[in-house]
C-alpha cells in the first residue's frame, strides 16, 4: 500500500495565483475580441432550430464579470461582436434547447488573441433511464458519538446519443431521472448544492434526481449525506436501480472492523489523518453492496456490542472537518493513483482550489459570505466543465 504525496509547493504557488485572478498584466484589447461559435445536433436525425438565446459569460478569478446574449442563426452559429476583455478571462457559452441547458468547452483569453471558437453540442432528449450508468459511487465513513455518518458520491455517464430527462412526477410536474432508497434509521439527509425540493424531488423511502443527464462520460455527479444510529456495530446494503462499474468504500483507518465482500485497495493520507479505502464491483442493477462496520474495539467475529460511551472532541473523519464535503471527496478521487481518472490540466487546479478553500475557511481565515461565494463560483466553472466533457475516463 502507498501512501500519496501532498501537493507541491508550485502547485500551490499556482492555486494561489487562480484564487487571486493573477493573469498577468491586464490591458483591454483594442475594440475588443470576437467569439464565435457553431451548434450541432449529436442525436441522429436531430436539428438546431434557429432563434435559440445563446449566452456568453465571463468569468474573472471566481466572480462572473459579464454576460451577453445573443440568437442563434439559420446556419446554427452565432457570433459575439467586440466583447471587452483584458486578458485572463474565461469563457463559456451557454444555451437552452428542449429545457435542457448545454454549455461550450470554457477557453482562457491569452492577451493579444482577438479571435475564439465556442462550439456547442446538443442533443434530443429521451425518458429512457435504463440506458445510463453509474460509473463510480463512493460511500464515505466516519463516527461522531452514537452515530454513524454517510457520505455517497456518485458518477453517471449515459452511453447513448440522447440526454436523459426521466419521466414526468405526476405530483410537482418535474422530470426524474436517478432515484436513491435510503437505509432504514436515516436522518439529518444533506445535499451539497441544491436540496429537496429544489434539485431533488423527496420520496417516500428516498429522493429523485431531477437534473437531466446528457451524453458522454461522468455527464452528472451528486453527492449527499445522511446519519444513521451506531451503537458498536450496523450492517449496511445499499442497491441502485442502475448497473455500478465500480463501487469504493472510504472509512478512517483504526475506527471500524469492516465485514462483507469488498476487497482492501490501499490507503491515502487526508488532512494529516490516514484512511482505508476498499473496492466492490461491478454490480448489476438491483445487485446489493452489503458489509458491516464494528467498532474496532469490538472483535470482528463477536455479537452486538453494548452501546460505547460518547466519543469525547471533535468527530472522526477522513478527511479532517470536510471529510464529507463534496470537494474533498472530489480531490481524494481525482488526486489518487489508479489510471482510471485523467484529468485535464485545465479542470485540476480548480478541484484543487476547493479543497484548499475549504481547509482555508475551516482554519478561520476566511469569512462565511467570502468563502461561500468564493466556493459556489469555482463549483460553477468545475460543473460546466464536466457538463462539457471536460473529464474523459479511459477505463472501460
Amino acid at each position: 500500500m502507498t501512501r500519496l504525496p501532498r501537493a507541491s509547493s508550485l502547485i500551490l504557488l499556482a492555486l494561489t495565483f487562480l484564487l487571486l485572478g493573477y493573469g498577468g498584466p491586464a490591458e483591454a484589447f483594442q475594440g475588443g475580441v470576437e467569439v464565435r461559435g457553431r451548434v450541432i445536433n449529436g442525436s441522429p436525425g436531430g436539428s438546431v432550430p434557429p432563434g435559440l438565446p445563446v449566452t456568453l459569460h465571463v468569468f474573472t478569478g471566481l466572480e462572473e464579470i459579464a454576460v451577453h446574449d445573443v440568437t442563434l442563426a439559420d446556419s446554427g452559429s452565432f457570433c459575439f461582436d467586440s466583447i471587452p476583455l483584458k486578458g485572463g478571462e474565461n469563457l463559456v457559452a451557454r444555451l437552452v434547447y428542449q429545457d435542457v441547458a448545454y454549455v461550450s468547452d470554457v477557453v482562457r483569453v491569452d492577451p493579444g488573441r482577438q479571435s475564439f471558437s465556442l462550439p456547442i453540442t446538443i442533443y434530443e432528449t429521451s425518458e429512457d433511464v435504463t440506458s445510463l450508468l453509474i460509473t463510480e459511487v463512493h460511500i464515505l465513513l466516519s463516527r461522531v458519538n452514537h452515530l454513524l455518518q454517510v457520505g455517497e458520491h456518485y458518477v453517471v455517464s449515459n452511453p447513448s446519443d440522447r440526454t436523459c430527462v426521466g419521466a414526468r412526477d405526476p405530483e410537482t410536474g418535474k422530470r426524474a431521472t436517478l432515484r436513491f432508497t435510503l437505509p432504514d434509521g436515516a436522518e439529518n439527509l444533506r445535499f451539497d448544492g441544491p436540496g429537496l425540493g429544489d434539485r431533488f424531488l423527496e420520496r417516500a423511502e428516498g429522493f429523485a434526481d431531477t437534473r437531466p443527464v446528457p451524453p458522454g462520460n461522468a455527464t452528472v455527479e451528486m453527492f449527499f449525506r445522511y446519519d444513521l444510529p451506531f451503537r458498536g456495530r450496523v450492517h449496511l446494503e445499499r442497491a441502485f436501480d442502475l448497473p455500478v462499474l465500480s463501487a469504493v468504500l472510504v472509512l478512517p483507518e483504526g475506527e471500524f472492523a469492516l465485514e462483507g465482500n469488498v476487497t482492501p485497495a490501499g490507503t491515502f493520507d487526508g488532512a494529516g489523518t490516514a484512511a482505508l479505502s476498499y473496492a466492490a464491483g461491478p454490480l448489476e442493477a438491483g445487485e446489493p453492496l452489503a458489509f458491516t462496520l464494528i467498532a474496532a474495539s469490538e472483535p470482528a467475529s463477536t455479537a452486538l456490542a453494548e452501546p460505547q460511551s460518547a466519543v469525547d472532541g471533535v468527530p472522526v473523519t477522513v478527511f479532517g472537518v470536510s471529510v464529507l464535503a463534496v470537494s474533498g471527496v472530489v480531490a481524494f478521487l481525482l488526486l489518487r493513483s489508479p489510471v482510471h481518472w485523467a484529468l485535464p490540466s485545465h479542470v485540476r487546479p480548480l478541484v484543487e482550489a476547493i479543497a484548499v478553500l475549504d481547509e482555508r475557511f475551516e482554519a478561520g481565515e476566511l469569512s462565511d459570505e467570502s468563502y461561500h461565494q468564493q466556493r459556489e463560483s469555482l463549483k460553477a466553472q468545475v460543473r460546466a466543465l464536466l457538463q462539457a466533457g471536460g473529464r474523459q475516463r479511459v477505463r472501460r
